[in-house]
């Protein structure tokens, strides 16, 4: 297993994840990356990186949620917030709701990071937004201890379902025997009227 350091790099711009990359490993570290929030948040969990370089616009959910699923998960999450220079106000307020250790603004380049690598690696902060925080992404059910019970076999040569006589059949069948019935009597009737049959 490598004893590199590892970093997670949540973001949807593909070239700034592309560069954080390239800076990072010239430090030595070792990075995963996604562009999902949900993908953020699983890899987290699986990987526990050193720092998080997350988006402040990662879909679906926004980088502040997303940020808040690390902390309550993690409250020594080291979390690095990136965004474009037109979200910086909405940045900086994230930033102190998480608990963020820096703010860097794209286009980054290594002078960037290596500016606020002291505050990445030093004092985590609190993060005064988990006190509200609801996570949009709830915890998949843990696996039951008793396996669930299979559906019952279903059979090589299913029978073919024969659909029950409808009763209006059956009523044209009386309907039709007693009019053979009433035209056999009458006729029977006008041949002993007419002499045909003697009586």
């Amino acid at each position: 297993m490598s004893d590199k350091p590892c970093a997670l790099i949540a973001l949807r711009d593909p070239i700034t994840t592309g560069r954080l990359k390239m800076i990072l490993k010239q430090r030595g570290w070792a990075t995963e990356s996604t562009s999902s929030s949900e993908d953020a948040v699983s890899i987290y969990r699986a990987i526990r990186p050193r720092v998080v370089f997350l988006g402040i616009d990662l879909p679906p959910n926004d980088g502040h949620d997303t940020a808040l699923q690390i902390r309550a998960d993690d409250n020594q999450g080291r979390i690095v917030i990136i965004t474009p220079k037109n979200r910086v106000e909405v940045a900086n307020k994230t930033s102190i709701s998480i608990g963020a250790l820096a703010t860097l603004i794209t286009p980054i380049i290594a002078s960037d990071v290596e500016a606020e690598w002291a505050k990445i690696m030093g004092v985590i902060p609190p993060a005064p937004g988990l006190e509200n925080f609801r996570s949009p992404l709830p915890d998949p059910p843990p696996p039951s201890s008793q396996p669930s019970e299979m559906p019952p076999p279903t059979p090589a040569n299913p029978v073919p379902h024969v659909p029950s006589q409808k009763p209006r059949r059956r009523g044209r069948f009386v309907i039709r025997f007693t009019l053979l019935v009433l035209t056999i009597g009458a006729a029977v009737a006008g041949a002993i009227y007419t002499g045909y049959i003697p009586i």
